[in-house]
C-alpha cells in the first residue's frame, strides 16, 4: 500500500539549497525531496514525543528558551539518566543505531 503524496512548494534561501545539494552529492541522501522529508519527519517526530529530553534537544536546536530547555535538562539529569532516556527513546544505547534511527 502506497501513501498518497501531496506537492508542497517552498521557497528556501539559496545557501540552504546548496547545503541540501551537498548532502545529496555526498551520497547521504538521494534527492532534495529525501533531505527535506527527513528534516520534516524529524521535526514532527520530535514535537510529537512526550519525552522531555528529546523535546529539550529540539528546543535547544531551535534556540527556544523556557521550561525543559537543554540547559535545564543538563543541570537536572546526571549522565546515567541521559543514557537511560536515550536508551528508552531509541531502544538502544548504540550511538550508531541511534544515528540510524534519527536519520529515518
Amino acid at each position: 500500500m502506497t501513501s498518497k503524496t501531496i506537492l508542497i512548494q517552498v521557497r528556501m534561501p539559496e545557501q540552504l539549497v546548496r547545503i541540501i545539494d551537498t548532502l545529496q552529492d555526498q551520497g547521504i541522501y538521494t534527492s532534495r525531496t529525501e533531505v527535506i522529508m527527513d528534516g520534516v519527519r524529524r521535526l514532527v517526530s520530535a514535537y510529537q514525543t512526550s519525552d522531555p529530553l528529546k523535546q529539550a534537544v529540539v528546543r535547544s536546536l531551535h534556540g527556544k528558551k523556557g521550561t525543559g530547555s537543554f540547559r535545564d535538562i543538563t543541570s537536572a539529569y546526571d549522565p546515567e539518566e541521559v543514557v537511560s532516556a536515550l536508551t528508552k527513546t531509541y531502544q538502544t544505547d548504540s550511538i550508531d543505531q541511534i544515528i540510524d534511527e534519527v536519520r529515518r
